[in-house]
């Protein structure tokens, strides 16, 4: 793939770590950037002329992904949404992609004139990571749709 200019969303998948291997959970609308910019502290002395930070504790801020609500995808869903921890992983067109684990929740969105019904999966990480196209590769040489 060298040589693109960029790549699209489509083919953008969400995984679930089923036993050993990772199967395609449901069908997502969009995918939650997988962290945001550093937090510091400020630790400006009173005799300094410039303020001095200090890095904080890293973020890892929920991951909501937005699905279409049929029965079949809610219920598939909802088994994940069990209280424990899970391994998932997004994986974008060009191989790379994001594993989270977590634990998750469910809800269905609202509903308005000309709208398709919607929810939305929350995934509360406690551990986020971009993964290259080998690191991708090697997670799920067998992915299953």
């Amino acid at each position: 793939m060298a040589g693109e200019l960029a790549f699209s969303d489509i083919g953008t998948k969400l995984y679930h770590k089923s036993g050993n291997s990772y199967v395609k959970l449901v069908g997502i609308k969009s995918v939650p950037a997988s962290g945001g910019e550093p937090a510091t502290l400020d630790a400006t002395e009173l005799e300094s002329e410039r303020n001095q930070y200090i890095p904080d504790r890293t973020d890892s801020p929920n991951q909501p992904f937005i699905y279409n609500r049929t029965d079949e995808k809610f219920t598939a869903v909802k088994a994940v949404c069990d209280g424990t921890e899970h391994e998932f992983l997004v994986v974008f067109k060009d191989g790379a992609g994001t594993y989270i684990k977590g634990t998750a929740v469910t809800y269905k969105n609202d509903v308005s004139k000309g709208s398709v019904l919607e929810a939305t999966l929350v995934i509360m990480p406690v551990d986020i990571q971009d993964k290259t196209i080998a690191e991708v590769s090697a997670l799920i040489p067998s992915a299953s749709d």
